[in-house]
């Protein structure tokens, strides 16, 4: 259960630190990589999440569009599902794909 739960947390940073490369120097993410393997404790544990979350909120706030649609399979919709950009026309070319219904392309607003 531990070792899943870690492996989860280093995905998930690996993830979000090549998703904001913009904002994150190699050095930061080799840092990360580096506590990542040297986890010991649960205060380092801790430590870690706290960044992770720090992260997740700096990814977040660099999304300009958000698309809120329908996703359809062969065995009916899945349900509603949101999904976030960083420019309108990434967004827009999401929006033409034929698994998806019923979207909405909605502007974030500088102040969230």
């Amino acid at each position: 259960m531990w070792i899943s739960f870690m492996i989860l947390i280093i995905v998930v940073v690996l993830i979000l630190a090549f998703s904001i490369d913009t904002k994150a120097s190699k050095a930061e993410i080799e840092k990360l990589k580096s506590e990542i393997k040297s986890l010991n404790s649960n205060n380092e544990l801790l430590k870690l999440r706290n960044k992770v979350y720090k992260l997740e909120i700096e990814i977040y706030q660099l999304y300009k569009y958000k698309v809120i649609y329908k996703d359809s399979y062969f065995l009916g919709p899945k349900g509603i599902v949101e999904k976030y950009f960083f420019d309108e026309k990434s967004a827009k070319k999401f929006m033409e794909k034929e698994n998806i219904y019923d979207e909405v392309l909605i502007e974030l607003d500088e102040e969230k």
